[in-house]
């Protein structure tokens, strides 16, 4: 067959952007040809930097070359998913691939044959407790807009990453989801001679993007004196405002010198950083399955996560 994968871009190396890649290779290797369709072009060098050795596509197709610099969050937001929603009626209407698979439902959950969920929809979170007002008038905006396309996909199939999702996808929009748990190669992070860890280190593993709640870690950092706090994770023009308010927090608490954050850093210094770890940190709320916390506990690390999220 000759199927397309959508996803808007696999420059944010995230955890969704992962399970694009192995989705990707599972298709070929099953004898299938892939064209990877995105937003913007794919920096397959920074992709190779973060996980390794990946599986290329057959085809890429993009948009743009790259995208613009948007200061504001929502607005990029917005830009970036009205970009996406055009991605998907070009391929939905140009007929020319098999099967259309959309790997971030999240945003957008309709149009495309299968929609893979790395996170509860946009749309749902309104109906959401502890959810900025911002968020939820987006949310509401979104599912709005939802409505008004999902005709075009009735007969899709859903594919969430955990119960947790699947029920919050059955509670807010009546739609029934199959659970397919995201891949975790547990052998790149369990190996052999296991070393001791001696230092109280804390591993935060994350996006730094404002609904992460990352502000959280100085002031944990500020109420754990003996310990040292580790932030790691990828970087783009969206992370600027966060990555600044951090460090202005830390500087405020006095922590700076226990809080070193790393950013786009090779798979190598990802996977030392959660072998020395005792403790992995993560401050997102309502997380439905994160790849990392799995990772981290194959490590070794004991994960600290909030009490609402699958």
């Amino acid at each position: 067959m000759k199927i397309a994968i959508a996803h808007p871009s696999l420059n944010a190396c995230g955890g969704a952007e992962l399970l694009c890649i192995s989705l990707m290779e599972a298709l070929k290797v099953a004898g299938n040809e892939v064209v990877i369709f995105t937003v913007e072009r794919t920096d397959w060098i920074l992709l190779r930097k973060i996980y390794g050795d990946i599986t290329h596509p057959n085809k890429e197709i993009y948009l743009l070359p790259s995208l613009p610099k948007i200061p504001s969050n929502i607005l990029y937001s917005i830009f970036l998913l009205s970009l996406y929603t055009i991605l998907l009626f070009i391929l939905k209407l140009r007929g020319k691939c098999d099967l259309v698979i959309s790997t971030c439902g999240e945003k957008i959950d309709s149009i495309a044959d299968i929609v893979y969920f790395n996170s509860i929809p946009l749309r749902c979170v309104y109906s959401l407790s502890n959810i900025s007002v911002k968020r939820k008038m987006y949310g509401k905006a979104l599912n709005l807009f939802l409505r008004i396309i999902d005709f075009s996909g009735k007969n899709r199939l859903l594919l969430v990453n955990s119960k947790f999702n699947r029920d919050i996808i059955k509670k807010i929009l009546g739609r029934k989801a199959q659970i397919v748990y995201p891949p975790v190669n547990l052998k790149k992070f369990h190996p052999i001679n296991r070393r001791v860890k001696s230092e109280n280190l804390v591993v935060v593993i994350s996006r730094f993007l404002p609904e992460q709640n990352l502000d959280y870690v100085p002031v944990i950092a500020k109420l754990v004196p003996n310990s040292k706090f580790v932030m790691i994770g990828p970087c783009s023009t969206a992370s600027k405002n966060t990555l600044r308010k951090i460090n202005e927090l830390s500087r405020k608490l006095g922590v700076r010198d226990r809080v070193k954050i790393l950013v786009n850093q090779p798979f190598s210094k990802y996977l030392n950083a959660l072998l020395a770890a005792k403790v992995l940190f993560r401050t997102q709320p309502y997380e439905p399955f994160s790849m990392a916390i799995v990772e981290a506990m194959a490590a070794g690390c004991v994960p600290v996560v909030p009490r609402c999220g699958g």
